[in-house]
């Protein structure tokens, strides 16, 4: 059965995570309120210990790399080895910890090396280590340093690790300040772990409010990563209803909505006939993105007639984009002009 989108008729056909790292700490938006969770159950009073020696003897060295933009560069070497160590061991416990136990050193070089290895363990080796960098992120007086720990653990499985309740306690208390929003931003997404081929550990019932109200909170990180995690937030039809309100140009993340339709499939399929008209628009204005019309023709069974629309909307705005964008045009448009593939 086709969807009609383009008389704004809707019929059902719909078929069968890591974001880059933001460049800046803090979006500057509102701070986002919920119900305040539980209080945290009292933590084990032990530190991380060294286990694993490769480790140790990459973190131990330090850097002397200069910092850029108060970060690490891409090129130190120090910084490259202790990610490429932590890739490769990815699964590793013992080398998870070993990092953990460098967040506290008190060169804040080596406490940004350590921030880096967690970040390239899965879900398996870093999540027995999310304890300990929550209590390096409590501890830390420096922002970067603390939103780099941040997102060294957003890999980890708050569930899993029985910490859903602190982890949403730090969640709200850095998500109330502009400056440590984009850090909450991070410990929040271990409440959402998400893969390739599915789920982790269903996010709690408070976890699930603080996200729906996250979808409301305009142009902040937490909004971004609430969007990332729509497919796990039970309350389908509140999903539906944010995606709605944020479909407006004034929204700072209007493309976030957009493109959660496509997240959310038959859910929220009677708001895809408005999106599609939306981002239309917001394409003859200038403000192009084909990458959700795309991800709907491959998610969506979309009619003829809304097919032509597109590619002639597309057609039509061409000639104004910007010069090296023109030729993916011409082909995004062409794809359009062409029988929908069988999903």
């Amino acid at each position: 059965m086709k969807i009609a989108v383009a008389l704004g008729v809707v019929s059902l056909v719909a078929c069968g995570k890591a974001a880059d790292k933001p460049a800046t700490s803090g979006s500057g938006g509102s701070a986002v309120s919920a119900p305040k969770p539980a209080p945290p159950s009292a933590q084990p009073a032990t530190k991380p210990q060294i286990k694993d020696d490769g480790a140790k003897q990459l973190l131990a060295k330090g850097t002397s790399c200069k910092l850029f933009q108060d970060g690490l560069p891409l090129d130190c070497p120090e910084y490259k080895a202790i990610g490429d160590y932590a890739f490769q061991h990815q699964g590793s416990t013992e080398a998870s910890e070993t990092c953990a136990a460098f967040l506290s050193d008190p060169d804040p070089l080596k406490k940004k090396l350590a921030a880096e290895c967690l970040a390239h363990f899965n879900a398996t080796g870093v999540t027995p280590s999310l304890g300990f960098a929550l209590d390096a992120i409590e501890a830390e007086k420096d922002p970067k340093i603390r939103e780099e720990i941040a997102w060294g653990i957003k890999d980890a499985e708050a569930v899993t690790a029985h910490l859903e309740d602190r982890v949403l306690a730090i969640t709200q208390k850095l998500a109330a300040d502009p400056k440590t929003e984009t850090a909450a931003s991070y410990v929040f997404s271990s409440l959402f772990p998400q893969y390739l081929m599915g789920s982790g550990p269903k996010p709690p019932a408070k976890a699930q409010e603080l996200a729906l109200a996250s979808l409301r909170a305009d142009g902040t990180a937490m909004q971004r990563e609430a969007f990332n995690a729509v497919k796990m937030i039970d309350d389908k039809a509140a999903v539906c209803a944010a995606i709605d309100a944020d479909l407006t140009p004034s929204a700072k993340q209007w493309s976030l909505a957009a493109d959660g339709i496509a997240s959310m499939k038959d859910a929220c399929v009677a708001n895809l006939a408005k999106a599609i008209d939306f981002i239309l628009a917001r394409l003859a204005a200038g403000d192009d993105h084909l990458e959700i019309l795309q991800r709907y023709d491959s998610v969506f069974d979309l009619d003829a007639a809304t097919r032509k629309k597109i590619a002639k909307a597309i057609r039509a705005a061409q000639p104004k984009a910007t010069e090296w964008k023109r030729k993916g045009f011409a082909e995004i448009a062409t794809q359009f002009e062409k029988p929908a593939k069988k999903k």
